[in-house]
């Protein structure tokens, strides 16, 4: 028999406390982590050493260095997929709904005063520096493109009654700038006019925080 995969995508926005949890709601399933792995070796490291992954089938968590927001890493992710198939559900991780500060920026406020000349010593450290434009663009075209590009990639290759369908994970953090109120409305706006088609396919699509995604999947496992 042909185990199901749990495919996670934006594992680099994934919090360690919900996969550690959330691996216990899907221990028969193959669960297959994708995402900027540079940035998640904390994470990878507390969910191998679980004792409650899914090894006693051989069936070790994979990791695949696969970015949805881009357009490279949307067809890796579209062919690992294929590869995967049959697909239980498909859990997308989103960043934050704002857009972050320039690192540059931050790495200068964490000088010495006497060393970074580019801030100006009147200005308040608790006052947040304005966001580059290009940050800006960045963040919001990459949040665009990794929630159209994982939900195409999963749909291709959800079927029912063997997948469950996506869900989308939101920070539990509410937006605090302009940018990061309209993307949640965005991605909450696209959702709810998306359901119906994949209801026809007889799939799910929510956008849920992470606790509440957890508490559904507690009630629904035997």
């Amino acid at each position: 028999m042909t185990i199901a995969s749990c495919i996670w995508i934006g594992v680099e926005y994934l919090a360690t406390d919900v996969a550690v949890a959330a691996l216990r709601q899907h221990r028969r399933s193959r669960q297959v982590f994708c995402g900027r792995l540079a940035v998640a070796d904390d994470l990878r490291r507390a969910v191998n050493e679980q004792p409650s992954a899914p090894r006693a089938d051989g069936l070790e968590p994979e990791w695949h260095d696969a970015d949805a927001g881009t357009i490279i890493g949307g067809g890796l992710l579209s062919d690992l997929l294929r590869q995967r198939r049959p697909v239980e559900e498909v859990v997308l991780v989103l960043p934050p709904w704002d857009a972050p500060h320039h690192c540059g920026a931050i790495e200068a406020l964490a000088l010495p005063l006497a060393v970074s000349l580019e801030v100006p010593l009147e200005v308040p450290l608790e006052v947040p520096l304005e966001v580059p434009l290009e940050v800006t663009l960045d963040h919001a075209r990459g949040f665009i493109e990794r929630v159209a590009i994982g939900a195409a990639a999963a749909k291709a290759v959800m079927s029912a009654p063997a997948s469950r369908g996506m869900t989308i994970l939101s920070q539990p953090t509410t937006a605090g700038t302009a940018l990061g109120a309209g993307l949640q409305a965005l991605t909450e706006t696209w959702v709810r006019i998306e359901r119906p088609r994949w209801q026809q396919q007889r799939l799910q699509l929510n956008v849920m925080q992470p606790e509440a995604w957890l508490s559904e999947r507690a009630e629904t496992t035997p």
